[in-house]
């Protein structure tokens, strides 16, 4: 008998072995990392009992990432996926008891508007259009929904077209306000004309109706963009004329006001920090809240009362969310904390404000407060334990002083297993924009923090001159010089690592997209302390960047001319391109971009490879089909992460690094293969 006991308690011991075994966190892989379920777009129900989401998750098959459509109470109680997608928009009718969404389901060539009972019952289409529907909004009494889609192309004007070349930059199809009843589907403009309509919002009763239109749907034409005012009984009224674009535009609840947020200063465009603005509908008279903040105001919304707005800023390293009194008082916080707060939506009462909350433990969450008593409480739980899942990394923020004496504030994240005393090899990241600003966040893709952490890298994130959140001397860091700072703040702050203990001078490498990339082609002109860098959709030669970009206008800033004519500043064209000094470069440079980016078109991509090509420098280009300026397709991101790391491991620490295949993709044992 005490045998038997014997024999049972071991094997009641080697279970509780095994399950720990089994339990224990382990390290996370590219796959696990794009297979993370991504919240978005919260909707809290109009009593505030309910909210609508859309979850992102990782379809293998279609190569995508589908959003599915999910209930959940205010409580966090019951979560339902209440639509199976590819779905989006979702938008609560007025009485609470259903929903409006955009999908293409069953026999849709095209997306089209559906509504659902929101006890689950099956989803109906609401009439058939011809054109993608976006920006849905429901009518005060339910009986329609307003939304933006462009106007379709009549028969006769396809034909006329086959064949015969357009004019490049051609306006082409307008987009256009659309009213549609939900009881039978018919349709009627509310707004069109030879301009495009690019947001709007209703007044609570819906007898006034504000929007933004402009010239063209080209990027060059935001700052003619204008609000326009259709109040029924009347013609529309014009209510701006400036040179920005007014984004965020929100009718106030007692319909006396309006606010939008704007890159303005004394009633013009200028290089500062998005600031919010409130107007007056009686006289147009316009006035800055919260004048002074050095932050970034990134989206505001109306309190129910109209005496406050919400706003969500970045305020350096975080994005918080504050509310801004219209009598002039110091904002007061609502979600403060090493965290990214965003995606705001309000309950009728205006006693529930939910938005969504990420940090450097989690993706983001389904969030809560009461703005009168604001503590915030996690609504969703998508990524509970995921801790106990994966080795994570530890991120801190931290602080220095560059060689002029700025001040300058970045992200370290730690490597997995840190041990105090040693130093370790560092990966440089530099964030694109350059107007922004790196927050709070080890689970974007393109960063994959955490997979750098389990190989032993620490990485560090430079809030360098010519970004966000640090007031407006500092964002006009880069005006008349691009890399005056940039370039210079980002080696500062891997000296102060140096200085700190923390890295190895020796092993160190660099990597960023976009501006991110612009910066890592100028470091390894001007340095050739990397053993690798990774740039992605950078540029390499200003002028022909400047005139084959989407956009142009805000880019005159930085070299006070455009690259052409007679009094063209081509000294600063020069002197900021990094084709001027490839002779310099020793470091071995990859090379990643989208084929069809239009932001930072390829042909920036394939001048550094060939160039550097014919100085023998070490190097590989990567063009993704089909991509724009962000991949969009599982396989390349998984690509785009799987060279990287690669090519991370092997030239900083001599380390090898295996690629997880794609699920149901053929393993490949000999590293990162092209997708295309």
């Amino acid at each position: 008998m005490i045998r038997l006991r014997l024999a049972a308690l071991a094997v009641l011991a080697a279970t509780l072995v095994a399950t720990a075994a089994i339990a224990a966190p382990g390290p996370m892989t590219a796959i696990d990392l794009l297979e993370l379920q991504r919240v978005s777009g919260p909707r809290v129900s109009p009593d505030g009992r309910l909210v609508l989401y859309t979850l992102g998750r990782a379809d293998w098959k279609a190569d995508e990432v589908i959003e599915d459509i999910w209930r959940v109470g205010i409580d966090g109680a019951a979560p339902r996926r209440m639509i199976e997608g590819p779905a989006s928009a979702a938008e609560w009718a007025p009485d609470g008891r259903s929903f409006a969404f955009v999908a293409k389901r069953g026999g849709d060539t095209r997306k089209q508007i559906y509504v659902s009972p929101i006890d689950g019952g099956e989803p109906r289409r609401v009439g058939s259009r011809r054109t993608t529907p976006m920006d849905l909004r429901w009518s005060p009494d339910g009986g329609e929904l307003y939304f933006l889609a462009d106007v379709p192309e009549t028969k006769a004007s396809r034909e006329a077209r086959k064949g015969r070349l357009e004019p490049f930059e051609a306006p082409g199809q307008r987009r256009a306000l659309w009213r549609m009843s939900v009881a039978d589907g018919k349709v009627r403009r509310v707004v069109s004309g030879d301009f495009d309509v690019e947001a709007y919002d209703l007044s609570g009763e819906g007898r006034t109706i504000l929007y933004r239109r402009a010239p063209s749907k080209l990027n060059d034409d935001n700052p003619r963009a204008e609000l326009w005012l259709k109040a029924s009984g009347g013609p529309d009224r014009r209510l701006t004329d400036n040179d920005y674009q007014e984004r965020n535009p929100r009718l106030s609840p007692d319909g006396r006001s309006l606010l939008f947020i704007a890159n303005a200063e004394g009633g013009r465009y200028a290089t500062v920090n998005p600031n919010l603005f409130v107007m007056s509908l009686a006289d147009g008279s316009l006035r800055e809240i919260g004048a002074g903040e050095p932050w970034e105001i990134e989206a505001a919304e109306w309190a129910a009362d109209a005496r406050s707005v919400y706003v969500s800023a970045t305020t350096g390293v975080r994005r918080e969310l504050f509310a801004f009194d219209l009598d002039g008082r110091a904002p007061r916080p609502l979600a403060r904390g090493d965290h990214s707060a965003e995606d705001m939506t309000l309950s009728e009462d205006g006693r529930t404000l939910v938005f969504l909350l990420a940090s450097a433990t989690a993706p983001a969450e389904v969030y809560r407060l009461d703005p009168r008593r604001p503590r915030p409480v996690a609504v969703t739980r998508v990524h509970a334990g995921l801790a106990d899942r994966f080795l994570l990394p530890r991120q801190e923020a931290i602080r220095w002083t560059a060689a002029d004496g700025q001040a300058l504030e970045g992200l370290v994240t730690y490597p997995v297993g840190w041990t105090p005393g040693r130093r370790y090899p560092l990966i440089v990241q530099t964030h694109g924009g350059p107007r922004s600003s790196d927050v709070f966040n080890i689970f974007a893709y393109s960063r994959f923090n955490p997979l750098l952490a389990t190989q032993g890298f620490m990485t560090l994130s430079v809030n360098y001159r010519g970004g966000t959140g640090y007031g407006d001397a500092f964002l006009q860091g880069m005006n008349g010089d691009y890399f005056r700072h940039a370039d210079k703040d980002v080696l500062s702050g891997v000296d102060d690592l140096i200085e700190r203990g923390l890295v190895d001078p020796d092993r160190l490498g660099a990597m960023g997209w976009s501006a991110g990339g612009h910066i890592t082609n100028r470091l390894i002109t001007v340095t050739d302390r990397f053993k690798a860098v990774a740039s992605g959709a950078g540029v390499v030669d200003w002028p022909s960047m400047y005139l084959t970009s989407d956009t142009r206008w805000q880019r005159m800033e930085w070299f006070e001319t455009p690259p052409y004519g007679t009094t063209a500043r081509r000294d600063l064209y020069t002197d900021n391109s990094p084709l001027a000094a490839l002779d310099k470069v020793r470091t071995p440079v990859l090379i990643l971009a989208g084929e069809d980016d239009e932001r930072v078109p390829a042909s920036q991509s394939i001048m550094l490879y060939r160039a550097l090509k014919d100085l023998n420098v070490e190097t590989e280009l990567y063009l993704a089909p089909g991509e724009p300026h962000n991949f969009r397709k599982l396989r390349h991101r998984l690509f785009q992460i799987d060279v990287q790391m690669d090519w991370f491991t092997r030239r900083v620490t001599g380390a090898d690094y295996r690629p997880i295949r794609a699920p149901g993709d053929e393993v490949d044992d000999e590293g990162p293969e092209d997708p295309s």
